[in-house]
């Protein structure tokens, strides 16, 4: 979820020295035979889905410690400084009990997106706050650009994992209108992509990213380096993204872009090789994980055995402002032959009370 919203220009930045890691690179040679991609808008169920899997203990994935202390990893291992190194990062991160956009606890071995590892182009300076967040959340982070750091994280992985697992990946952006290309660039690796009703998921996605704007989150300023100095020598441009979110362009935006990923999703899915990919939604996985879960591993031949932590993250029903409601409302029409694939309703059970007039009534404040 924590998308790079702030990932900003670092004029005058000094050279960073070699990492830790350089000197052992070389011992990681070989990639994990089978990867898999959780495929998902943001604030879909992608974290809650990666979270499940990675508790089967079956499946190999990135974890907060491996994102935050990338370019040592190796050299903690092999050094023996692992464990200490973890005890330590796991002190700082129990400071906080979740990750603030969500349930989920904190910890090193918390699942993340590989996209905090890989370099993405900036934006160029000059763009507008909207057009910039625009072009944050939804540009593809693993194209052929970066496809050389991408397989040297799985090469990292297979490495320290020490045999042969299945690694499951994620990062939304990644879904929008790139998976195709995800597919081309690595045409053996499979996809679960989950869905959730585009109404609860577009009110979550805006109250989630204006959350970790308003409080900082020590968290996501140890998982992205540019979060941090939002908070400090940045405080106006923090303020300007926060207008945005607190305005309805971002609204506008998000159920726009999102209309048009989910037409890019139902043009090119059955492209994929139909045994390479399968498809749940986030509602059942809350209602049922341990089904989900046995779906997935018997269509993709993954071999799970469902485990569940008990403390499950349950669905959250947040109220929908006005401002998502009437954005959600004008964009249905692009919606409905996607929700009729997913098999949804236009509106949610919890929101089909609300009548048209009642829409048309809504006031036009901001979000």
């Amino acid at each position: 979820m924590l998308r790079t919203l702030f990932s900003l220009t670092r004029n005058g930045e000094h050279q960073a020295p070699p990492p830790l890691d350089a000197p052992y690179s070389e011992q990681c040679a070989t990639l994990p035979s089978s990867l898999v991609f959780i495929m998902g808008c943001h604030r879909s169920g992608t974290s809650l889905l990666y979270h499940l899997l990675a508790y089967t203990g079956q499946l190999d994935y990135l974890s907060a410690y491996d994102i935050i202390k990338y370019d040592e990893l190796l050299y903690n291992r092999v050094t023996g400084r692992e464990a200490r190194v973890k005890a330590k990062l796991q002190l700082v991160l129990q400071q906080e009990s979740n990750r603030g956009v969500d349930d989920l606890p904190v910890g090193v071995d918390l699942p993340e997106e590989y996209r905090f590892i890989l370099r993405r182009e900036k934006p160029p300076a000059m763009l507008s706050a909207s057009r910039r967040l625009n072009k944050l959340f939804f540009a593809p982070d693993l194209t052929p650009g970066t496809l050389d750091a991408f397989l040297h994280i799985c090469r990292k992985k297979r490495y320290l994992a020490a045999t042969d697992r299945t690694l499951v990946l994620k990062n939304p952006a990644d879904y929008y209108f790139n998976f195709k290309t995800v597919h081309e660039l690595l045409p053996q690796a499979k996809f679960i992509f989950i869905h959730r009703h585009p109404l609860p998921m577009l009110n979550s996605y805006v109250k989630g990213f204006r959350d970790i704007l308003e409080q900082r989150s020590n968290y996501a300023a140890l998982l992205d380096k540019a979060y941090d100095p939002l908070f400090s020598g940045m405080q106006l441009r923090r303020k300007l993204f926060l207008k945005v979110f607190r305005s309805g362009a971002i609204c506008k935006l998000l159920s726009t872009r999102l209309a048009e990923s989910f037409e890019y999703y139902l043009d090119n899915v059955q492209r994929l090789p139909a045994k390479q990919y399968v498809s749940i939604r986030y509602e059942d996985l809350c209602l049922d994980p341990v089904n989900c879960l046995s779906y997935i591993s018997d269509h993709l031949k993954l071999d799970l055995t469902p485990r569940i932590p008990s403390r499950f993250v349950a669905p959250r029903h947040l109220p929908i402002s006005d401002g998502v409601r009437r954005e959600y409302t004008r964009r249905l029409p692009d919606m409905m032959t996607y929700l009729q694939h997913c098999q949804y309703e236009a509106w949610p059970e919890r929101e089909s009370v609300m009548t048209n007039s009642t829409v048309a009534r809504a006031s036009a404040s901001t979000v």
